[in-house]
């Protein structure tokens, strides 16, 4: 018969001791808190050129309705909130059409809407209706801000 010996008391085990643990979770935790800050600006500046390309769109759908149905557009701004009309009404009654859907920039993508005016209007040619004024939309998130500039032809500038 064998008998098993112990040696020197000690028993070989695999693992991870509660101190090995801890010092993992701390290296993980300091990663964390130093990434944190940047995957914010990050993700801050990511929906703000998605909330950009999202007033360009608007222009840009705007521009392509007056032209294809000889009515004059607007891109109207309540708030942070954005969306095209088209007048005269293609039924005949009072009012305006809606063009596309009402854009939330707030909800969407986190960002607040500023213009100096409450709209931009297109003629029916395509061209912005004050030939020579530029007109712009300033977006911002956090400290990050993204401005687009529509000059009076209707082209976007910037």
């Amino acid at each position: 018969m064998t008998s098993h010996k112990k040696e020197d008391g000690v028993r070989s085990r695999s693992g991870f001791t509660l101190i090995e643990a801890l010092i993992v979770v701390v290296v993980l935790g300091l990663i964390m808190v130093i990434g944190y800050p940047k995957v914010g600006a990050a993700m801050a500046k990511t929906d703000l050129r998605s909330a950009r390309t999202t007033v360009i769109n608007l222009m840009a759908t705007a521009r392509a309705a007056s032209v294809q149905t000889n009515r004059r557009t607007w891109i109207k701004f309540e708030g942070n909130k954005a969306y095209v009309l088209a007048r005269p009404r293609q039924d005949g009654a009072a009012g305006a059409d809606t063009v596309g859907t009402v854009q939330d920039l707030s909800a969407q993508y986190g960002v607040t809407l500023a213009t100096g005016a409450d709209s931009i209007q297109f003629d029916p040619r395509g061209f912005g209706a004050n030939l020579g004024d530029t007109s712009s939309v300033t977006l911002s998130r956090n400290s990050h801000t993204e401005t687009v500039t529509l000059d009076g032809l209707g082209r976007v500038i910037k």
